[in-house]
């Protein structure tokens, strides 16, 4: 190689720091390829190389070559390592490392021991290789981008690596080898431009992507804005609108050129304020918050409002973006559900949890005040059964005429509230002791009397009160409620459709009841339930033809308990069923003991109360204990009272007729004592009747009582019906009874209830 032009040489050296420069520039812009750096480090070695051969006139030409070449090997290798994948090609990099190594290795040997050309023609292929693998590279990227210059990069790589690979035939021609530093001059001048204006074109279009991007951005922003079903505007610094969306106009009731330039505050809040939002934005800080705000039309509405203050580019507020959420159905529902937990949904009337706040807050006032106070608690009398027959809007009709009748006669009580499905409570301030309670009961009792019109029916509806007094019995709300409850079932029980206060001993007796109530929920699991059994008498024969089972409890404690006492107890809580299943089973299984035994078989009769009547599945329930126990189911006898009967004659007509279809008897017990008629019992499937005591007892004094039981037996057979009296005592009533036709008889005057093995003897003998 003749380096005998230094001049040409000095061009090609600064072509390629041009094309290095313009790599480096390329490389440093945004989304371009992590090889371009590396590029321009390769062609400031080939620069470097080029200024190396200008400046080496007094080297030996062997020298120069000797290092000219090693620099164009190293110069290959940076270009090749900006080529290949940094991560995942160790074969390859281990490659090019041999490769190199080997070549700078061949150059230095062939320079000293062959000749320069030996150590130019693999340099020169090894370059004219890398050159063309950066065309490659290029390509690529002109197909990814295209439009922007890459393809012209390309080509003049790949013209420069094909320059490279006839540079060693070119060297051999003495007069060529300026024509070729001159071409490679041109190809790096060239590559350089069409770099830098390749950049300049991606830069251009990735601002020009960068600004059609945020254009569409804010179109969309915009659009979101616009459609978004809260409600947007936008005001300047002094407040006044400059831009709306639909959903403002919905929701206030100005289109949008009506808003535009009026004042917000002024149009949607009139002359309120908000003062902790006005501090907030004066501060220049975001405020969120709710404001009841006034429509176009006047109507009010609520909002969840976030206002935040917007800045130019001195930092200074501009205008203020104005995002609003209605809440006020929110708000409606919020209300509703705290008025509700405080409220009766049905009559709207203050709930016990109200009503006790309202005491204690009325029993700081009087002790400021100096003044009494009375709690009053109504309970309407057998109001569930009412509630039955009417069905349940009949029964809503019912409360809401009682609760206008009684708050059309407590007029000027602190307080009316329901505490109960069937309980109300009243509030009253006193300053006369007692009178004023007195007179308001009395009141309340009296309008209670009088029917009520119910879609066209006549409802008669009682009701009992328990009253107490502050500070007298009792100093809290708790107490006071506690102790008016006390009284009203004190009320219901001694006096009925009347009132009684509260006295301290029925706390003692609420205690007892609540205690027994307690036992006889485990009376069955600690086997103190008994039955025994009363035997009904033949009138004519005095031979026993049925027994009546009776349950008896017999308290570990206490005793023997009254059914009077624990019965009722057992219907108010709900272990009348489970007490009824009891005696059924119970009585099945002793008829069964006693076939067994040998004892002549006599059908056993049990009661049945109105709320086990309900259970549409007693048939089933007859049927299984029958079965369970084995005994012919004429055997058994289910006795009802007529108020049972009556009480929902089709419903009871329907399960009477399953249960005599099993063969089951049925009997009417107490009769007289309800309000049927025997015309009426026609429709049922009954086999007997039974007088109640309450005719019986003065059969001998009273001939009314006589008349009545006459009638009934009369009009008993007439029906085909048998008819027994129940309570006869002594012989004159038995006698009256025989005279009258009476079938049967049941009472003391032959034998109490007694237990299964006394009645069992009685068997034996057969009379009594």
């Amino acid at each position: 190689m003749d380096a005998a032009a230094p001049t040409v040489i000095f061009g090609a050296f600064l072509g390629n720091l041009v094309l290095a420069v313009a790599l480096a520039f390329v490389g440093r812009g945004h989304g371009s390829t992590r090889a371009m750096p590396v590029f321009a480090i390769a062609f400031a070695l080939f620069a470097f190389r080029f200024l190396f051969m200008a400046i080496s006139g007094s080297v030996a030409p062997q020298q120069v070559i000797l290092w000219a070449e090693v620099i164009h090997v190293a110069a290959g290798t940076v270009l090749l390592a900006g080529l290949c994948p940094h991560k995942g090609c160790r074969r390859l990099w281990l490659l090019i490392a041999v490769t190199t190594v080997s070549l700078m290795g061949w150059v230095v040997w062939a320079s000293i021991h062959i000749a320069p050309m030996a150590a130019i023609i693999p340099s020169s292929l090894y370059i004219g290789a890398a050159m063309l693998a950066a065309a490659l590279v290029f390509w690529r990227r002109a197909r990814r981008i295209p439009g922007n210059g890459y393809s012209l990069v390309a080509l003049l790589f790949a013209l420069w690596g094909l320059h490279k690979l006839d540079y060693p035939w070119l060297a051999a021609v003495p007069q060529a080898v300026p024509y070729g530093f001159m071409l490679t001059q041109v190809l790096s001048i060239g590559l350089g431009v069409a770099l830098l204006i390749a950049a300049d074109r991606e830069s251009r279009a990735r601002e020009s992507e960068g600004r059609r991007r945020s254009q569409a951005l804010l179109r969309l922003q915009g659009e979101a804005m616009a459609a978004t079903a809260n409600a947007i505007f936008i005001t300047d610094r002094a407040g006044r609108i400059e831009w709306c969306n639909q959903a403002f106009s919905q929701l206030t009731g100005w289109a949008e050129n009506e808003a535009m330039g009026r004042g917000a505050r002024r149009l949607l809040m009139g002359a309120e304020r908000d003062r902790r939002m006005d501090e907030a934005l004066k501060r220049g800080e975001n405020w969120r918050g709710e404001l009841n705000l006034r429509r176009r039309d006047g109507t009010l509405y609520v909002v969840d409002q976030n206002v935040t203050p917007i800045r130019d580019d001195q930092g200074r507020i501009s205008h203020y973006v104005v995002v609003q959420e209605d809440v006020t159905e929110r708000r409606r529902a919020e209300e509703r559900i705290r008025f509700l937990s405080n409220h009766d949904a049905l009559t709207a009337l203050p709930n016990r949890l109200l009503f006790r706040e309202q005491i204690q807050r009325a029993i700081g006032r009087a002790k400021t005040e100096r003044h009494g106070l009375a709690v009053l608690i109504l309970d309407l009398d057998d109001f569930s059964h009412y509630n039955d027959v009417l069905g349940h809007d009949g029964g809503d009709h019912l409360l809401l005429a009682i609760t206008e009748r009684l708050m059309s006669t407590a007029r000027g009580v602190e307080s009316l509230a329901r505490v109960g499905g069937d309980e109300f409570g009243f509030l009253l301030l006193t300053t006369d002791g007692g009178e004023t309670v007195v007179e308001l009961a009395g009141s309340l009792t009296k309008a209670m009397r009088r029917p009520f019109d119910i879609n066209g029916h006549d409802v008669q509806v009682g009701a009992a009160i328990g009253i107490t007094l502050y500070p007298d019995d009792g100093a809290d709300a708790d107490t006071l409620l506690k102790n008016a409850d006390m009284a009203m079932y004190r009320a219901i029980e001694d006096n009925p459709n009347g009132y009684r206060f509260f006295a301290p001993t029925m706390d003692a007796e609420l205690a007892q009841r609540r205690r027994l109530e307690s036992d006889l929920r485990k009376a069955i699991q600690r086997n103190e339930l008994e039955l025994h059994y009363q035997p009904i008498v033949d009138t004519q024969s005095r031979r026993i033809i049925s027994f009546e089972a009776l349950l008896r409890w017999n308290h570990a404690d206490d005793g023997w308990i009254s059914p009077v006492e624990f019965i009722p107890m057992a219907e108010g809580n709900g272990m009348i069923g489970p007490i009824g299943e009891w005696v059924l089973r119970h009585a099945c299984k002793q008829m069964r003991d006693w076939d067994r035994m040998g004892i002549p078989p006599v059908p056993v009769a049990v009661n049945m109360s109105a709320l086990q009547l309900k259970r549409q599945d007693v048939p089933m329930l007859v049927r299984k204990m029958l079965t369970e126990a084995g005994v012919p189911s004429h055997r058994l006898e289910l006795e009802l009272t007529e108020t049972t009967v009556m009480e929902d004659a089709d419903a009871a007509q329907r399960i009477f007729a399953d249960i005599a279809g099993l063969g089951v008897r049925l009997a009417v017990d107490d009769f007289g004592t309800g309000y049927s008629s025997l015309a009426r019992l026609k429709r049922f499937p009954v086999g007997k009747l039974k007088i109640d005591r309450s005719f019986v007892g003065d059969l001998a004094e009273d001939e009314g009582d006589a008349a009545i039981a006459r009638a009934i037996i009369s009009m008993g057979h007439a029906m085909g019906l048998k008819v027994v009296a129940e309570g006869v005592e002594t012989p004159e009533q038995l006698a009256i009874l025989a005279e009258a036709g009476c079938d049967a008889i049941q009472g003391f005057l032959f034998s109490r209830a007694v237990p299964a093995d006394q009645a069992a003897e009685l068997l034996r003998r057969g009379v009594c």
